[in-house]
Parts: structure tokens; C-alpha cells; sequence
């Protein structure tokens, strides 16, 4: 089955260590999984695809804007799939993830004191937890 898996912000791959997120996303592309990013700062955005390479893991990028929680730009590219497929939407915001999930994302909060506050999704402490969760409820669909 395929998913979509959209990150947040630009700052969520710049507070990991970069080992973790490129083994998080070669697992992803190895899956034929469709992976995207909502960026709000060019530079930092630049930096993120130039420096750390990630740009040959990323299908699509949406620039938001500031003032919005979720970009409606995001929402209106991700249509079909938000209606037929499992979108998850991944950030370190639970402002952004209870907003997610009125539109119809699947939320995963990463923070690194999820465990500490109340979620209304699945939450993981870093990305190298998100990459087991990830392989776990792969496992679980095909079971």
C-alpha cells in the first residue's frame, strides 16, 4: 500500500541527527512510499536539500506561509490521496497535528518530550523511533 508521508517544517530535519532522518527516508523511497515537505524559510529550506542530500528522497515541497497552521496549498495537492490513501503528516507541533487531523491527515507527533504531554495520535521521541514505528505498523498490515 501506498502513503504519503509529509514533514511539517524544514526545522524538524535541522534538530536530528542526520543519520537517522536519510535511514528513515531511504527506507521510505525503498518502499515506494511518496515523500513531502512544507517549508516557510528558503535558506534554511536550501541548506536541507543541498547540504544533507535530501533532496533525492523529496516528491514535493509546498511553501507556507507563516500564518497558517497547515498550508491550504497542502491540502489542495494532496486531494486524491487525503480521499484514497493513508496521508501521514509528521511535526513537532501539536498545534499542527490536532489541525491535521481535521483535514484528514494521519498525525505522528515527534518531539522529543512527547512522552511528557497528552497527544491525540501516535508520537515518537526521534526519528530513529519513527523509523521503528513505521516498520512495526507495516508489519501489522501485512499480518
Amino acid at each position: 500500500m501506498i502513503e504519503t508521508f509529509v514533514f511539517s517544517s524544514e526545522d524538524i530535519f535541522l534538530k536530528e541527527d542526520q543519520t537517522n532522518i536519510q535511514q528513515l527516508l531511504e527506507y521510505l523511497k525503498s518502499r515506494k512510499q511518496q515523500i513531502g515537505m512544507v517549508f516557510y524559510d528558503q535558506e534554511k529550506m536550501n541548506q536541507i536539500l543541498l547540504n544533507d542530500h535530501l533532496t533525492d528522497y523529496l516528491d514535493f515541497t509546498i511553501k507556507g506561509k507563516e500564518t497558517e497552521i497547515i498550508p491550504q496549498e497542502l491540502v489542495d495537492f494532496l486531494q486524491v490521496e487525503l480521499t484514497y490513501q493513508k496521508v501521514n503528516y509528521i511535526s513537532d507541533s501539536l498545534e499542527k497535528v490536532k489541525k491535521a487531523e481535521e483535514f484528514g491527515f494521519k498525525s505522528i507527533y515527534l518531539a522529543e518530550n512527547c512522552y511528557k504531554k497528552t497527544v491525540p495520535c501516535q508520537a515518537f521521541q526521534d526519528f530513529e523511533q519513527l523509523h521503528l514505528g513505521v516498520i512495526e505498523n507495516r508489519f501489522d498490515t501485512l499480518m
